[in-house]
Protein backbone atom coordinates (compact mmCIF):
# COMPACT_ATOMS: atom_id res chain seq x y z
CA UNK A 1 0.00 0.00 0.00
CA UNK A 2 1.92 3.16 -1.41
CA UNK A 3 5.40 3.02 -2.56
CA UNK A 4 8.21 3.27 -0.26
CA UNK A 5 8.37 2.24 3.56
CA UNK A 6 5.39 4.30 5.52
CA UNK A 7 6.83 6.20 8.69
CA UNK A 8 5.08 5.50 11.41
CA UNK A 9 2.83 8.47 12.84
CA UNK A 10 3.08 8.38 16.79
CA UNK A 11 0.95 11.60 17.23
CA UNK A 12 -1.33 9.89 18.14
CA UNK A 13 0.21 8.26 20.95
CA UNK A 14 -0.26 11.10 23.61
CA UNK A 15 -3.58 12.41 22.58
CA UNK A 16 -5.59 13.07 25.56
CA UNK A 17 -8.99 11.64 25.61
CA UNK A 18 -11.80 14.50 24.47
CA UNK A 19 -14.93 14.78 26.39
CA UNK A 20 -17.81 12.79 25.31
CA UNK A 21 -18.56 9.68 27.50
CA UNK A 22 -21.72 8.39 26.01
CA UNK A 23 -23.35 6.47 29.45
CA UNK A 24 -26.14 3.76 29.02
CA UNK A 25 -28.98 2.68 30.89
CA UNK A 26 -28.94 -0.89 32.38
CA UNK A 27 -30.90 -3.15 30.01
CA UNK A 28 -34.35 -4.36 31.59
CA UNK A 29 -36.06 -7.77 30.42
CA UNK A 30 -39.71 -8.71 30.24
CA UNK A 31 -40.50 -12.77 31.23
CA UNK A 32 -43.96 -13.71 31.13
CA UNK A 33 -45.41 -10.82 32.20
CA UNK A 34 -42.70 -10.14 35.06
CA UNK A 35 -40.35 -6.51 34.47
CA UNK A 36 -36.88 -7.51 35.52
CA UNK A 37 -34.27 -4.89 36.28
CA UNK A 38 -31.12 -6.87 35.96
CA UNK A 39 -28.04 -4.93 38.13
CA UNK A 40 -25.65 -8.23 38.48
CA UNK A 41 -25.73 -11.72 37.58
CA UNK A 42 -23.62 -13.25 40.20
CA UNK A 43 -25.01 -15.70 42.62
CA UNK A 44 -25.02 -15.57 46.23
CA UNK A 45 -23.59 -18.92 48.09
CA UNK A 46 -26.96 -20.40 49.42
CA UNK A 47 -29.15 -21.96 47.28
CA UNK A 48 -32.50 -23.86 46.73
CA UNK A 49 -33.02 -23.79 42.57
CA UNK A 50 -30.35 -24.98 40.69
CA UNK A 51 -29.70 -23.94 36.56
CA UNK A 52 -28.32 -26.80 34.42
CA UNK A 53 -24.26 -25.20 33.98
CA UNK A 54 -24.70 -25.00 29.82
CA UNK A 55 -27.57 -21.86 30.33
CA UNK A 56 -25.38 -19.97 32.82
CA UNK A 57 -23.38 -16.89 31.70
CA UNK A 58 -20.04 -17.33 33.58
CA UNK A 59 -18.82 -13.20 33.24
CA UNK A 60 -21.11 -10.27 32.78
CA UNK A 61 -20.56 -6.67 31.73
CA UNK A 62 -23.63 -5.10 32.21
CA UNK A 63 -21.96 -3.27 35.15
CA UNK A 64 -18.44 -3.30 34.90
CA UNK A 65 -17.96 -3.22 38.52
CA UNK A 66 -19.26 -6.26 39.00
CA UNK A 67 -17.02 -9.19 39.64
CA UNK A 68 -16.86 -12.09 37.85
CA UNK A 69 -17.97 -15.42 38.85
CA UNK A 70 -15.81 -17.86 40.65
CA UNK A 71 -15.32 -21.24 39.22
CA UNK A 72 -17.39 -23.23 41.61
CA UNK A 73 -20.44 -20.27 41.24
CA UNK A 74 -19.88 -20.87 37.13
CA UNK A 75 -20.20 -24.68 37.91
CA UNK A 76 -23.50 -24.62 39.96
CA UNK A 77 -25.11 -21.39 39.93
CA UNK A 78 -28.11 -20.92 42.80
CA UNK A 79 -30.42 -19.11 43.99
CA UNK A 80 -31.32 -17.54 47.31
CA UNK A 81 -33.36 -19.50 49.32
CA UNK A 82 -35.91 -16.77 50.24
CA UNK A 83 -36.49 -15.83 46.37
CA UNK A 84 -39.60 -17.90 45.12
CA UNK A 85 -38.28 -20.61 42.42
CA UNK A 86 -40.50 -18.66 40.01
CA UNK A 87 -38.82 -15.30 40.53
CA UNK A 88 -35.01 -17.33 40.41
CA UNK A 89 -35.84 -19.20 37.38
CA UNK A 90 -36.79 -15.72 35.79
CA UNK A 91 -33.76 -13.69 37.24
CA UNK A 92 -31.03 -16.26 35.73
CA UNK A 93 -33.60 -16.61 32.37
CA UNK A 94 -32.68 -12.73 32.41
CA UNK A 95 -29.37 -12.72 33.21
CA UNK A 96 -28.56 -15.71 30.52
CA UNK A 97 -30.52 -14.21 27.71
CA UNK A 98 -29.29 -10.17 27.90
CA UNK A 99 -26.11 -9.48 25.24
CA UNK A 100 -23.10 -8.60 26.46
CA UNK A 101 -23.17 -4.79 27.87
CA UNK A 102 -21.26 -2.51 25.36
CA UNK A 103 -18.62 -0.91 26.65
CA UNK A 104 -18.23 2.94 27.19
CA UNK A 105 -18.07 4.76 23.93
CA UNK A 106 -15.14 7.42 24.11
CA UNK A 107 -14.06 10.35 21.59
CA UNK A 108 -10.98 8.49 20.96
CA UNK A 109 -12.47 4.37 21.18
CA UNK A 110 -16.39 4.92 19.68
CA UNK A 111 -18.69 2.13 20.45
CA UNK A 112 -21.70 0.79 18.60
CA UNK A 113 -24.77 1.24 20.29
CA UNK A 114 -27.32 -1.73 20.30
CA UNK A 115 -29.64 -0.01 18.14
CA UNK A 116 -26.69 0.36 15.63
CA UNK A 117 -24.84 -2.35 15.84
CA UNK A 118 -27.43 -4.27 13.80
CA UNK A 119 -26.29 -2.03 10.54
CA UNK A 120 -22.82 -3.07 11.06
CA UNK A 121 -23.52 -7.06 10.96
CA UNK A 122 -22.15 -9.50 8.08
CA UNK A 123 -25.27 -9.32 5.76
CA UNK A 124 -24.81 -5.57 5.70
CA UNK A 125 -21.60 -5.79 4.30
CA UNK A 126 -21.83 -8.57 1.96
CA UNK A 127 -25.14 -7.72 0.81
CA UNK A 128 -26.95 -9.63 -1.77
CA UNK A 129 -24.27 -12.70 -1.21
CA UNK A 130 -24.34 -15.21 1.00
CA UNK A 131 -21.04 -17.14 1.10
CA UNK A 132 -21.87 -21.01 1.66
CA UNK A 133 -19.40 -23.87 2.81
CA UNK A 134 -16.56 -24.05 0.13
CA UNK A 135 -16.89 -27.74 -0.20
CA UNK A 136 -13.46 -30.16 -1.76
CA UNK A 137 -13.39 -33.52 -3.66
CA UNK A 138 -11.16 -36.52 -2.67
CA UNK A 139 -9.57 -36.33 -5.69
CA UNK A 140 -9.77 -33.06 -7.27
CA UNK A 141 -9.79 -32.52 -10.87
CA UNK A 142 -6.31 -31.64 -10.95
CA UNK A 143 -3.45 -32.26 -8.75
CA UNK A 144 -0.37 -30.89 -7.47
CA UNK A 145 2.08 -33.24 -5.68
CA UNK A 146 6.02 -33.12 -5.94
CA UNK A 147 5.60 -35.88 -8.02
CA UNK A 148 3.18 -34.76 -10.04
CA UNK A 149 1.05 -35.17 -12.10
CA UNK A 150 1.27 -30.90 -11.66
CA UNK A 151 4.35 -30.08 -9.65
CA UNK A 152 3.44 -26.53 -9.83
CA UNK A 153 -0.02 -24.65 -8.75
CA UNK A 154 0.50 -22.93 -11.38
CA UNK A 155 1.03 -25.35 -14.03
CA UNK A 156 -2.77 -27.01 -12.61
CA UNK A 157 -3.95 -23.45 -12.84
CA UNK A 158 -2.84 -23.12 -16.41
CA UNK A 159 -4.73 -26.31 -16.95
CA UNK A 160 -7.82 -25.40 -15.52
CA UNK A 161 -8.32 -21.78 -16.96
CA UNK A 162 -7.47 -23.63 -20.39
CA UNK A 163 -9.97 -26.11 -20.40
CA UNK A 164 -12.46 -23.48 -19.93
CA UNK A 165 -16.50 -23.66 -19.31
CA UNK A 166 -18.69 -22.77 -16.69
CA UNK A 167 -18.50 -25.47 -14.01
CA UNK A 168 -15.97 -25.25 -10.91
CA UNK A 169 -13.25 -27.23 -10.73
CA UNK A 170 -11.21 -28.47 -7.97
CA UNK A 171 -7.23 -27.94 -7.61
CA UNK A 172 -5.92 -30.42 -4.98
CA UNK A 173 -2.23 -29.90 -3.63
CA UNK A 174 -0.65 -32.26 -1.71
CA UNK A 175 1.38 -31.88 1.16
CA UNK A 176 5.14 -30.07 0.50
CA UNK A 177 6.32 -26.48 0.42
CA UNK A 178 6.10 -24.83 -3.20
CA UNK A 179 8.49 -22.12 -3.53
CA UNK A 180 7.01 -19.91 -6.57
CA UNK A 181 4.74 -17.56 -7.74
CA UNK A 182 0.75 -17.81 -8.46
CA UNK A 183 -1.42 -16.22 -10.58
CA UNK A 184 -4.77 -16.84 -11.06
CA UNK A 185 -6.53 -15.29 -13.87
CA UNK A 186 -10.21 -14.56 -14.57
CA UNK A 187 -12.49 -17.26 -15.79
CA UNK A 188 -14.18 -20.79 -15.05
CA UNK A 189 -14.49 -21.00 -11.03
CA UNK A 190 -11.51 -22.45 -9.14
CA UNK A 191 -11.58 -24.27 -5.41
CA UNK A 192 -7.99 -24.34 -4.52
CA UNK A 193 -7.37 -26.68 -1.46
CA UNK A 194 -4.52 -28.18 0.36
CA UNK A 195 -4.63 -31.50 1.96
CA UNK A 196 -3.26 -29.94 5.34
CA UNK A 197 -3.35 -26.27 6.30
CA UNK A 198 -0.06 -25.98 7.79
CA UNK A 199 1.35 -29.03 5.18
CA UNK A 200 1.26 -26.84 2.09
CA UNK A 201 2.72 -24.28 2.16
CA UNK A 202 2.78 -21.73 -1.17
CA UNK A 203 5.87 -19.21 -0.79
CA UNK A 204 8.09 -16.82 -2.77
CA UNK A 205 9.92 -14.05 -1.00
CA UNK A 206 9.66 -11.14 -3.28
CA UNK A 207 9.66 -7.42 -1.99
CA UNK A 208 8.97 -4.20 -2.59
CA UNK A 209 12.82 -3.14 -3.30
CA UNK A 210 13.71 -6.84 -5.58
CA UNK A 211 15.21 -5.77 -9.09
CA UNK A 212 13.02 -7.49 -11.81
CA UNK A 213 15.86 -9.83 -13.03
CA UNK A 214 16.10 -10.97 -8.91
CA UNK A 215 11.98 -11.63 -8.69
CA UNK A 216 12.78 -13.76 -12.01
CA UNK A 217 15.46 -15.69 -10.23
CA UNK A 218 12.94 -16.44 -7.11
CA UNK A 219 9.78 -17.47 -8.92
CA UNK A 220 12.32 -19.64 -11.15
CA UNK A 221 9.99 -22.52 -13.82
CA UNK A 222 9.53 -19.92 -16.61
CA UNK A 223 7.81 -22.71 -18.55
CA UNK A 224 4.67 -21.75 -16.43
CA UNK A 225 4.37 -17.98 -17.68
CA UNK A 226 5.10 -18.51 -21.31
CA UNK A 227 3.73 -20.67 -24.34
CA UNK A 228 0.54 -21.37 -23.97
CA UNK A 229 0.32 -20.19 -20.52
CA UNK A 230 -3.08 -17.33 -20.25
CA UNK A 231 -2.43 -14.08 -21.01
CA UNK A 232 -2.92 -12.29 -17.54
CA UNK A 233 -0.26 -15.10 -16.62
CA UNK A 234 2.25 -14.01 -19.12
CA UNK A 235 1.73 -10.62 -18.88
CA UNK A 236 1.98 -10.12 -14.71
CA UNK A 237 5.22 -12.17 -15.09
CA UNK A 238 6.66 -10.23 -17.98
CA UNK A 239 6.13 -6.99 -16.50
CA UNK A 240 7.29 -7.10 -12.93
CA UNK A 241 10.16 -9.40 -14.33
CA UNK A 242 10.86 -6.30 -16.44
CA UNK A 243 10.60 -3.46 -13.56
CA UNK A 244 13.78 -1.77 -12.03
CA UNK A 245 12.11 -2.10 -8.92
CA UNK A 246 8.79 -4.51 -8.07
CA UNK A 247 6.84 -1.91 -6.18
CA UNK A 248 4.08 -3.43 -3.81
CA UNK A 249 1.78 -5.17 -6.76
CA UNK A 250 4.47 -7.30 -7.84
CA UNK A 251 5.67 -8.73 -4.36
CA UNK A 252 2.73 -11.36 -4.06
CA UNK A 253 3.35 -14.90 -3.77
CA UNK A 254 -0.55 -15.63 -4.88
CA UNK A 255 -2.37 -12.64 -7.17
CA UNK A 256 -5.77 -13.32 -8.15
CA UNK A 257 -7.98 -11.61 -10.29
CA UNK A 258 -10.99 -14.34 -10.76
CA UNK A 259 -14.10 -13.85 -8.66
CA UNK A 260 -15.52 -16.83 -7.15
CA UNK A 261 -12.33 -18.16 -6.49
CA UNK A 262 -12.21 -20.05 -3.25
CA UNK A 263 -9.13 -21.05 -1.71
CA UNK A 264 -8.87 -23.38 1.95
CA UNK A 265 -6.94 -25.36 4.02
CA UNK A 266 -3.13 -23.94 3.01
CA UNK A 267 -0.89 -21.78 3.88
CA UNK A 268 0.64 -18.93 1.93
CA UNK A 269 3.90 -17.37 2.82
CA UNK A 270 5.99 -14.21 2.21
CA UNK A 271 9.10 -15.41 3.19
CA UNK A 272 11.30 -12.20 2.97
CA UNK A 273 10.94 -11.64 6.45
CA UNK A 274 11.57 -10.59 9.83
CA UNK A 275 15.63 -10.29 9.40
CA UNK A 276 15.19 -7.71 7.26
CA UNK A 277 14.79 -4.84 9.93
CA UNK A 278 14.51 -1.11 8.77
CA UNK A 279 18.08 -0.66 8.47
CA UNK A 280 18.39 -3.72 6.33
CA UNK A 281 15.66 -3.13 3.85
CA UNK A 282 12.09 -3.18 5.56
CA UNK A 283 9.79 -3.37 2.87
CA UNK A 284 6.16 -4.38 1.73
CA UNK A 285 6.05 -7.79 0.80
CA UNK A 286 2.48 -9.31 -0.11
CA UNK A 287 1.51 -12.80 1.00
CA UNK A 288 -2.05 -12.98 -1.33
CA UNK A 289 -3.43 -10.09 -3.40
CA UNK A 290 -6.93 -10.40 -4.16
CA UNK A 291 -6.86 -7.95 -7.65
CA UNK A 292 -10.51 -7.05 -8.37
CA UNK A 293 -12.10 -10.49 -8.03
CA UNK A 294 -15.69 -10.79 -6.16
CA UNK A 295 -17.40 -12.85 -4.24
CA UNK A 296 -14.03 -14.51 -3.21
CA UNK A 297 -13.44 -16.84 -0.08
CA UNK A 298 -10.56 -17.94 2.15
CA UNK A 299 -11.58 -20.65 4.46
CA UNK A 300 -8.86 -21.98 7.11
CA UNK A 301 -5.89 -20.84 5.37
CA UNK A 302 -3.03 -18.98 6.96
CA UNK A 303 -1.30 -15.42 5.28
CA UNK A 304 1.88 -15.23 6.95
CA UNK A 305 3.77 -12.27 6.28
CA UNK A 306 5.29 -8.96 7.62
CA UNK A 307 4.32 -5.35 6.19
CA UNK A 308 1.75 -5.79 3.72
CA UNK A 309 0.58 -9.63 4.18
CA UNK A 310 -3.10 -8.97 3.00
CA UNK A 311 -4.02 -7.38 -0.15
CA UNK A 312 -7.82 -6.73 -1.33
CA UNK A 313 -7.51 -4.12 -4.34
CA UNK A 314 -10.90 -3.27 -5.88
CA UNK A 315 -13.56 -1.15 -4.73
CA UNK A 316 -16.95 -2.41 -3.96
CA UNK A 317 -15.71 -6.03 -4.65
CA UNK A 318 -16.16 -8.84 -1.61
CA UNK A 319 -13.99 -11.01 0.08
CA UNK A 320 -15.04 -13.29 2.70
CA UNK A 321 -12.13 -14.72 5.35
CA UNK A 322 -13.36 -18.04 8.16
CA UNK A 323 -11.73 -20.15 10.39
CA UNK A 324 -8.55 -18.23 9.09
CA UNK A 325 -4.95 -16.78 10.98
CA UNK A 326 -3.54 -13.58 9.28
CA UNK A 327 -0.05 -12.79 10.45
CA UNK A 328 2.27 -8.89 10.04
CA UNK A 329 3.32 -6.16 11.52
CA UNK A 330 3.06 -3.67 9.27
CA UNK A 331 -0.64 -2.51 8.10
CA UNK A 332 -0.61 -6.00 7.05
CA UNK A 333 -4.14 -6.10 6.14
CA UNK A 334 -4.61 -3.24 3.63
CA UNK A 335 -7.26 -2.14 0.65
CA UNK A 336 -10.35 -0.56 -0.68
CA UNK A 337 -12.08 -4.08 -1.18
CA UNK A 338 -14.96 -4.58 1.08
CA UNK A 339 -14.51 -7.53 3.42
CA UNK A 340 -15.44 -9.68 6.59
CA UNK A 341 -13.25 -11.54 8.68
CA UNK A 342 -15.60 -14.31 10.51
CA UNK A 343 -13.56 -16.14 13.21
CA UNK A 344 -10.27 -15.35 12.09
CA UNK A 345 -7.29 -14.72 14.50
CA UNK A 346 -5.30 -11.84 13.36
CA UNK A 347 -1.50 -11.90 14.94
CA UNK A 348 0.74 -8.76 15.55
CA UNK A 349 4.12 -10.13 15.39
CA UNK A 350 7.25 -8.13 17.18
CA UNK A 351 9.89 -9.38 15.98
CA UNK A 352 10.86 -6.11 14.32
CA UNK A 353 8.74 -3.83 15.71
CA UNK A 354 6.58 -3.91 18.44
CA UNK A 355 4.70 -0.39 17.46
CA UNK A 356 2.60 -0.40 14.37
CA UNK A 357 -1.25 -0.98 12.66
CA UNK A 358 -2.85 -4.32 12.35
CA UNK A 359 -4.96 -2.52 9.20
CA UNK A 360 -5.09 0.21 6.39
CA UNK A 361 -8.28 0.14 5.31
CA UNK A 362 -8.83 2.67 1.97
CA UNK A 363 -12.39 2.45 1.31
CA UNK A 364 -14.76 5.60 -0.25
CA UNK A 365 -17.29 6.87 2.14
CA UNK A 366 -20.19 5.19 0.69
CA UNK A 367 -18.95 1.70 0.61
CA UNK A 368 -18.54 -0.58 3.17
CA UNK A 369 -14.57 -1.93 4.30
CA UNK A 370 -13.34 -4.12 6.74
CA UNK A 371 -15.86 -6.07 9.45
CA UNK A 372 -13.86 -8.31 12.13
CA UNK A 373 -16.47 -10.26 13.31
CA UNK A 374 -15.39 -13.00 16.42
CA UNK A 375 -12.36 -14.43 16.55
CA UNK A 376 -9.21 -12.57 18.04
CA UNK A 377 -6.62 -10.11 17.87
CA UNK A 378 -3.35 -11.62 19.63
CA UNK A 379 0.51 -10.79 19.20
CA UNK A 380 3.86 -12.32 19.93
CA UNK A 381 4.84 -9.45 22.71
CA UNK A 382 4.14 -6.11 23.96
CA UNK A 383 1.67 -3.97 25.66
CA UNK A 384 -0.47 -1.07 24.75
CA UNK A 385 1.13 -0.62 21.61
CA UNK A 386 -0.56 -1.25 18.42
CA UNK A 387 -3.49 0.77 17.02
CA UNK A 388 -6.14 -1.57 15.25
CA UNK A 389 -5.67 0.62 11.86
CA UNK A 390 -4.85 3.60 10.51
CA UNK A 391 -6.97 4.95 7.33
CA UNK A 392 -4.65 4.87 3.86
CA UNK A 393 -5.81 8.32 1.85
CA UNK A 394 -5.61 6.04 -1.04
CA UNK A 395 -8.22 7.78 -2.39
CA UNK A 396 -8.21 10.71 -1.65
CA UNK A 397 -9.19 10.92 1.83
CA UNK A 398 -9.10 8.89 5.45
CA UNK A 399 -12.57 7.34 4.49
CA UNK A 400 -11.73 3.77 5.25
CA UNK A 401 -14.31 1.92 7.42
CA UNK A 402 -13.08 -0.81 10.15
CA UNK A 403 -15.41 -2.11 12.39
CA UNK A 404 -14.33 -4.43 14.89
CA UNK A 405 -17.33 -6.77 17.16
CA UNK A 406 -17.08 -9.71 19.48
CA UNK A 407 -13.50 -10.32 19.52
CA UNK A 408 -11.23 -11.23 22.06
CA UNK A 409 -8.03 -8.27 22.33
CA UNK A 410 -5.21 -9.21 23.48
CA UNK A 411 -3.25 -6.72 25.77
CA UNK A 412 -0.93 -5.32 22.78
CA UNK A 413 -4.31 -2.98 21.57
CA UNK A 414 -3.67 0.50 22.63
CA UNK A 415 -6.28 0.98 25.41
CA UNK A 416 -7.69 4.90 25.28
CA UNK A 417 -6.42 5.66 21.43
CA UNK A 418 -6.49 2.22 18.99
CA UNK A 419 -6.98 4.08 16.14
CA UNK A 420 -4.56 6.19 14.30
CA UNK A 421 -3.68 9.42 12.44
CA UNK A 422 -2.05 8.20 8.93
CA UNK A 423 -0.09 11.31 9.42
CA UNK A 424 -0.83 15.12 10.30
CA UNK A 425 -2.49 15.98 6.86
CA UNK A 426 -4.45 12.99 7.09
CA UNK A 427 -5.95 12.41 10.62
CA UNK A 428 -8.58 9.75 11.70
CA UNK A 429 -11.87 9.51 10.62
CA UNK A 430 -14.12 8.64 12.89
CA UNK A 431 -17.47 8.69 10.80
CA UNK A 432 -20.60 9.84 11.91
CA UNK A 433 -23.91 8.67 13.26
CA UNK A 434 -25.64 6.51 10.49
CA UNK A 435 -22.12 5.68 9.02
CA UNK A 436 -19.29 4.83 11.05
CA UNK A 437 -16.05 4.52 9.67
CA UNK A 438 -14.14 3.30 12.59
CA UNK A 439 -16.35 1.32 15.76
CA UNK A 440 -16.13 -1.48 17.62
CA UNK A 441 -19.04 -3.52 19.59
CA UNK A 442 -19.07 -6.19 22.27
CA UNK A 443 -15.42 -7.00 22.05
CA UNK A 444 -13.68 -8.83 25.08
CA UNK A 445 -10.13 -9.35 26.47
CA UNK A 446 -7.47 -7.30 28.44
CA UNK A 447 -7.69 -5.00 25.19
CA UNK A 448 -10.85 -4.36 25.12
CA UNK A 449 -12.28 -0.89 25.94
CA UNK A 450 -12.88 -0.07 29.62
Amino acid sequence: MGEGLRSWNRETDSAALRPGLQNQPRPGVSIAGHSLHVSRCAMPRRSSVHVPPHRWVTHTTYNRRDIPMTASHARTPHCHARRSSAACLLSLMACAALPAWAATSTATRPQLSSSEQGSYAVASFLGSWSPGTVGTKSTGDYVVSPSGPYKTVQAAVNAAIAAGGTTRKYIQIKAGTYTGLVVIPSGVPLTVYGDSQTGVVLQLGAHYAMTGSAFKSAVGNTADFSGNAPSRVKSYYSDCGGRSTLATNCTATVVSYASQLQIKNLTIQNTYGENNAAANGQHQAVAYLNNGGDQVQLDTVRLLGNQDTLWLAGSGKRTYVRNSFIQGDVDFIFGDMTAVFDACEVRYTNARTSTGAIAAPSHVIGNKGFLFKGGSFTTTGGSNSVSFARQWPQNGGTTGQMIVREVALGGHIKKTAPWADWNSSNPVNYGSTGNRRLAEYANTGTGAAP
